[in-house]
């Protein structure tokens, strides 16, 4: 459960400090998208071996693609800063968090260690309601804003 804690503060944090300063609501709120994507997108690369564990055995070529989307989650992490990236980073976004529930679902009911995913279904309870969260973050501040 340690991992949403961080998620929620990187998202949060930057919108709420930053509110003093000079900028913009949408950009404050990309900035925690892009901290919470860039902090997940290294642990596809430090935590290769748990996050395989996630998916199931039958998936093929399983460490391919935790590779590939931590890829993805750093250039999504980068590009949802820029304005004229930004609405296409939020949609991709917000599919692939749609994309890898099932992930999260299987990784719970198989009680993965990693992620709190070990607590088992009970888990989801939280994870599937912050994934619906950013995805409801990253259209307000990403994909709504023109």
């Amino acid at each position: 459960m340690r991992n949403i804690a961080i998620m929620l503060a990187l998202l949060l944090l930057p919108y709420w400090a930053l509110i003093p300063t000079h900028l913009s609501e949408p950009l404050r709120g990309k900035m925690g998208v892009s901290l919470v994507f860039a902090f997940t997108a290294i642990g596809h690369f430090v935590k290769t071996s748990e996050m395989t564990q996630m998916l199931p055995p039958w998936m093929p070529m399983r460490v391919p693609l935790v590779y590939v989307t931590g890829v993805f989650e750093f250039f999504a992490a980068v590009a949802i800063l820029f304005p004229s990236l930004a609405r296409c980073a939020g949609i991709a976004l917000c599919i692939f968090l749609f994309l890898i529930l099932p992930s999260n679902v299987y990784a719970a009911f198989q009680r993965i260690d990693f992620g709190g995913h070990g607590a088992g279904p009970i888990y989801l309870l939280v994870r599937v309601p912050l994934q619906l969260f950013l995805i409801g973050w990253i259209y307000w501040f990403a994909v709504k804003q023109p």
